[in-house]
């Protein structure tokens, strides 16, 4: 069964941030992260709020604390990342 990742940060600009995003979609299909839901916060303009489901927790784990990740979102202004592991419940 899939783990899913909630993903939340704050990003210089939103619809500059999104299309970053969406064009790293084959990255993140390598290392089996998916992209289920991409949200933006009513009450706070430039939060970004995702929901990945992933296939295999250890390369999703690797690819979250990726040093390029880390490179990419500090040069693209993303800052204050939450990263919350989410397993069903049985």
């Amino acid at each position: 069964m899939a783990t899913h990742v909630l993903w939340q940060a704050d990003v210089a600009d939103f619809n500059a941030w999104h299309a970053v995003f969406k064009e790293d979609r084959f990255n993140r299909k390598a290392v089996g992260i998916k992209a289920l839901h991409v949200w933006s916060d009513p009450d706070k303009e430039n939060h970004a709020v995702v929901l990945f489901e992933v296939l295999d927790l250890e390369k999703a784990r690797a690819f979250f604390d990726s040093e390029e990740l880390a490179m990419h979102m500090e040069r693209d202004g993303v800052a204050h990342i939450q990263v919350k592991l989410l397993t069903p419940a049985y």
